[in-house]
């Protein structure tokens, strides 16, 4: 009798972090905090998928009232090694200028193993084939830890621009692509800032904002470095993401610029919007139950980070709607 495989592969993810890492040179999950450190840390982690894994989903573990489901290689992913390597080791390892590199800055409420396991699962699902990197910032992890979140969030660009600096300088990558999520777009706003106050440049390929809770008017007034950063720019917002609502109301902001309004998506002339109102609230949430909805968004999101040149909205996925029409066209939309 032939075993069936448990995994389905294993993806490699580089990492940064300005989390606060206990202990010496050996490391554990264990060891990375919340708290804040004054630098980053560097490692890698590999991160195995089930062969149960559904495009668009994080399989994990589920809890009931008789406590929380055992991991298991073949239904969850794992972890299966974490190490940590110096700032020299980090960046000979990451350095291939033929190669691409896509860095994933997770956003709210995401905790340094589930920030691992979604840049696994999109590099995954989308085909990646170049190196897969996350920048983990010192989220708290927990849905009522919003403010000690957005205070993080603030804190952390100084690492980011660090480590965007490395992955230019040292590293030599000639593609960069980065992936931004949710709150995790402040962190790269404010490296952002600082890269055009020092004028460094940064050369990011392809930037993408998933719904970015990043105020309206904030996000405007740094429109040209955003602009100025990247080679393309790419923004997905929607009408139903019920945690930029909270974040609305909690910040006394008139919008969001992941939220799409009754008047429509905020728009910036040189940053290319999608309206994802139609295909869920949540765009990259972590679910080990049914997210199918997800797949349209991830779709064109892997079409972006695995072609060698930028492609229009609706020459990558034709289904996009123009809007307000074809002649006229200001965003797209996925249709209802």
């Amino acid at each position: 009798m032939v075993n069936k495989p448990a995994i389905k592969g294993v993806v490699p993810v580089y990492f940064a972090t300005d989390r606060e890492v206990a202990g010496g040179p050996g490391l554990e999950l264990s060891q990375i905090s919340y708290a804040r450190a004054a630098t980053n840390t560097f490692g890698y982690v590999t991160v195995s998928i089930p062969i149960v894994h559904k495009m668009g989903e994080v399989e994990i573990p589920g809890t009931s009232l008789w406590g929380a489901e055992a991991e298991q290689d073949g239904k969850h992913f794992r972890i299966q090694k974490l190490s940590r390597l110096s700032r020299e080791e980090f960046a000979a390892a990451i350095a291939n200028p033929a190669d691409s590199l896509m860095l994933f800055v997770h956003g709210y409420n995401v905790a340094f193993r589930d920030a691992a396991f979604k840049a696994a699962q999109i590099a995954f699902d989308a085909n990646y084939k170049g190196r897969v990197m996350m920048y983990s910032w010192p989220s708290k992890g927990g849905l009522t830890d919003y403010d000690y979140d957005r205070e993080s969030a603030l804190y952390a660009p100084d690492g980011l621009f660090d480590l965007l600096q490395l992955i230019k300088k040292e590293g030599k990558v000639s593609r960069i692509i980065v992936i931004a999520h949710s709150l995790g777009s402040e962190v790269v706003l404010g490296a952002l800032h600082q890269a055009a106050l020092s004028q460094t440049a940064l050369v990011i390929t392809e930037l993408i904002f998933a719904a970015p809770d990043v105020d309206r008017d904030v996000y405007l007034q740094r429109a040209s470095q955003i602009k100025a950063a990247a080679g393309a720019v790419t923004l997905y917002a929607s009408s139903t993401d019920l945690a930029l609502l909270a974040s609305m109301k909690k910040a006394q902001s008139k919008s969001r610029m992941g939220f799409v309004t009754r008047t429509g998506p905020t728009l910036v002339a040189g940053i290319e919007t999608i309206d994802v109102s139609a295909v869920g609230s949540e765009m990259f949430a972590l679910n080990h139950s049914t997210y199918s909805t997800s797949r349209a968004v991830l779709d064109d999101i892997g079409r972006i980070i695995s072609s060698s040149t930028h492609l229009r909205p609706p020459q990558r996925t034709p289904t996009l709607r123009s809007m307000p029409d074809d002649s006229n066209t200001t965003y797209w939309m996925y249709p209802y």
